[in-house]
């Protein structure tokens, strides 16, 4: 049922609205806050005291002033509670506790010992989260909620895993179940969307308003923001170029596909051509310690990888024409031994480049990228308010201040 717009339905609108100006402004005073809402002195004062009752504002001195008495500033209490994030990889779980600006206060990571099974996966998501929680100093709203990440077709609204290829899931429920053992709500998104969120908050994407975030792991995933938003599509599946077709008759991908994109510039594809060219067995990690000590093999092998994630950035680039593409997860290790293949590949395949100001680079959030986007899905519904939505205020920036 939709609300009507009572007087209680105004104030929590209003309410959002101010806390929203804190939490995307930082330090800023009341009368600030008038001019930025268009609300009232009088409302203003009547809000931020409220805020203040509930610890989520503080007052923090006063600012210079040359005329009358120096206001005084209001900052918005990062401090007050935690949201967890999750990266749910094909083969590890990294679980993050981040303060209510999306800040890392805590961090854990384990393998996955059944990754297949979901609720061997879920018995372990529960232990790394209860672990986590205990370590976590008292707050006045505690852990206000969990967001994962997860490698694979996700349906946002109903919390629900659709395919994930790489993990062997089909149709798992993951929000409803893991919301019966934490008793916490629970935000299930695609792990690339949640990279981006994750780039867009804490990450090179602060002061942009349209980027491609690059998940490069396992598989590949692409997380998509315009103006501000991330786009999900119709029914949630966007971004999914990891399966768009590279090479017709190429390599058969766990999708069923053939010649997908992730199966020539993924972990896996790194793994699979330094095999192929050494005869040896290796991870990626000590793959990239090769590449490091100039290894040919190895070299060679990351080479291929760059002209491929190359080519399918190219393919983006041209369809979408963000003003920043960043890659991260595991490969984004490689740094500018991956970079410098990317580039050139760019250069040369893609039709705007010429044309286009568009910057590409590694992710500088590293392996926690996803699971700070996970958490600021938390964030983003916890302080939505009434309407379901959290734009930055007019004249200010998409970006959380820390």
């Amino acid at each position: 049922m939709t609300r009507t717009g009572d007087q209680a339905f105004v104030k929590e609108l209003n309410l959002s609205i101010v806390l929203n100006v804190l939490r995307f402004q930082g330090t800023v005073s009341r009368t600030q806050i008038a001019k930025l809402t268009g609300l009232n002195k009088a409302t203003i004062s009547s809000l931020v005291d409220e805020l203040i009752t509930k610890q989520l504002v503080i007052e923090v001195g006063r600012a210079p002033s040359q005329v009358g008495r120096r206001p005084i500033l209001l900052l918005f209490n990062a401090n007050a509670g935690f949201a967890l994030g999750i990266d749910l990889e094909v083969d590890f779980v990294r679980v993050v506790a981040t303060d209510l600006s999306g800040q890392i206060v805590q961090t854990q990571e384990c393998s996955l010992t059944h990754p297949e099974h979901p609720q061997s996966v879920l018995g372990q998501l529960v232990e790394q989260i209860q672990t986590l929680v205990g370590q976590l100093p008292p707050t006045p709203f505690g852990v206000v909620g969990i967001g994962v990440g997860v490698p694979g077709l996700v349906d946002y609204r109903r919390g629900i895993v659709i395919n994930a290829p790489n993990l062997g899931w089909r149709d798992i429920h993951l929000k409803a179940l893991l919301e019966s053992y934490v008793n916490l709500p629970v935000y299930v998104d695609n792990e690339a969307n949640a990279g981006a969120l994750g780039e867009k908050m804490r990450g090179a994407g602060r002061d942009v308003s349209d980027l491609v975030y690059i998940s490069a792991g396992v598989g590949i995933g692409v997380g998509i923001i315009v103006n501000h938003e991330l786009i999900r599509g119709a029914q949630g599946m966007a971004g999914e170029f990891g399966h768009m077709t590279v090479e017709p008759q190429g390599l058969r991908c766990g999708c069923g596909n053939q010649g997908c994109w992730e199966m020539y510039a993924s972990e896996k594809a790194l793994v699979d051509q330094y095999r192929r060219l050494s005869g040896r067995s290796l991870n990626s990690a000590a793959i990239l310690s090769l590449v490091a000590e100039n290894e040919n093999f190895a070299l060679e092998s990351l080479q291929s990888i760059g002209q491929y994630l190359g080519i399918g950035i190219a393919n983006i680039l041209n369809g979408l024409n963000p003003s920043l593409v960043i890659i991260g997860n595991r490969l984004g290790r490689a740094g500018d031994r991956l970079l410098g293949p990317v580039l050139h590949t760019v250069q040369s395949r893609c039709f705007i480049a010429p044309y286009s100001e568009v910057k590409i680079q590694m992710s500088a959030l590293g392996l926690d990228t996803c699971a700070i986007g996970a958490a600021s899905l938390v964030l983003h519904e916890y302080f939505a308010g009434p309407l379901g939505q959290v734009h930055p205020p007019m004249g200010l920036t998409g970006s959380l201040k820390a």
